[in-house]
């Protein structure tokens, strides 16, 4: 399968004046997709430089900037992440010496080491708990709570009213079943802040701390599951308690590099914390891995949420509109793009939109909004300001 030159190729977008300059720059692109089908092999900078078309210096310094890494660091570390999903499958005649060397690795002690490192445990603990596992797959209620689990995620990543209590409502059912199972808590657990967060219900603060019950109990049931790890860190974040969430999230990234929805998370991590060029390489990886929905539109305010941070606002209202208009029920996102409106001068704009955004969400008011979610104060406090400029109610 050919790879995009561009996170613009990857998705079209309905609003063809967005700013593409935050995607994965083209040998980058080329670098990684050469890497994924070699990982195994020796690696030369040089030739991987040929293969991106560029010199080894500019191929070294765009992984720096926006993966954070060196060609061969990233290379270590998704070899690290490819032996872990292939001892996670292992089957009954797989070894830890077979996989280690079909990942790449030469030197078994060392690679035991680093897997440790990255994953908490040896190598060989993971395929003994597989296999331990395994004896019970044919446990039919296991089985059906992770397919109602399942069904349930696109409900909760939509984040929307009535998407979430949907989601809600399906996850019952698979607590039930499987009490020891942490992804249908973990899910649970979002869904339930997202409740308390974003005005779905009338409880926000007992919904904030059933979430932040399941989120740890999700995270202590299964804490090598990169999914559900991900997951009760977004629910955590909705509760601000971002420190916590922000080593849950690192911990997810290490488990599994791939994990689009770890990418969205980490992307709006960063921009919670202020560093909005940080946020978009992150959700620019993110829409790289993932270019559709159901996470697609996540993506997309957050890209919104990062360009406003950065006093960007035009582009914020773009990147917003573009993401609630792929899910009209996150219309939460919409007092960003007002308040972006507000900010550019445009006072008349801000005032429409803001009505539309009051016919939907009514007993909104600018003092709820300045401190309903965890991004920095200054952001809050202009998000605030936007709103009162676009004739929100005060309080």
């Amino acid at each position: 399968m050919s790879t995009p030159d561009s996170i613009s190729e990857a998705h079209p977008n309905p609003t063809n004046s967005l700013d593409t300059s935050s995607a994965l720059p083209a040998d980058l692109v080329r670098a990684l997709g050469w890497l994924r089908g070699h990982l195994s092999e020796p690696i030369q900078l040089e030739l991987l430089a040929q293969v991106s078309g560029v010199r080894p210096r500019t191929l070294e310094a765009h992984f720096r900037m926006f993966l954070g890494t060196t060609p061969l660091g990233w290379v270590r570390r998704m070899r690290l992440a490819r032996a872990r999903q292939e001892l996670l499958r292992a089957g009954p005649k797989d070894t830890v010496t077979d996989v280690a060397l079909g990942s790449g690795f030469s030197q078994l002690g060392r690679f035991a080491a680093q897997y440790r490192n990255a994953f908490g445990e040896l190598p060989s603990t993971t395929i003994q708990r597989v296999r331990s596992s395994s004896e019970n797959d044919a446990d039919m209620d296991m089985d059906e709570a992770m397919l109602l689990t399942l069904s349930a995620l696109p409900f909760a990543f939509a984040v929307a009213p009535k998407q979430c209590s949907a989601a809600l409502e399906e996850l019952g059912r698979p607590q039930e079943l499987a009490p020891t199972y942490g992804l249908p808590k973990a899910v649970a657990a979002w869904c339930w802040g997202q409740r308390a967060a974003h005005r779905f219900s009338s409880t926000p603060d007992l919904d904030r701390e059933r979430s932040c019950q399941l989120a740890d109990e999700a995270y202590h049931l299964a804490p090598h599951d990169a999914l559900t790890v991900t997951l009760s860190s977004g629910a955590l974040v909705l509760a601000h308690r971002l420190e916590e969430a922000d080593r849950r999230l690192e911990r997810a990234l290490v488990l599994d590099p791939w994990l689009a929805y770890g990418w969205i998370r980490r992307g709006w991590m960063s921009a919670y914390f202020g560093d909005s060029e940080a946020a978009i390489r992150e959700l620019s990886i993110a829409l790289h891995l993932m270019p559709f929905e159901p996470l697609r539109h996540i993506s997309f305010i957050g890209m919104g949420c990062a360009h406003f941070a950065a006093g960007r606002y035009d582009r914020a209202a773009l990147w917003v509109k573009s993401g609630v208009e792929a899910c009209p029920g996150s219309f939460w996102a919409q007092r960003i793009a007002v308040a972006a409106a507000a900010l550019t001068g445009a006072r008349g704009e801000a005032r429409r939109m803001g009505r539309q955004l009051m016919r939907k969400d009514p007993d909104l008011t600018v003092a709820e909004a300045r401190h309903a979610w965890p991004f920095t104060p200054a952001f809050m406090s202009r998000l605030g300001d936007g709103l009162e400029i676009a004739g929100l109610p005060l309080a």
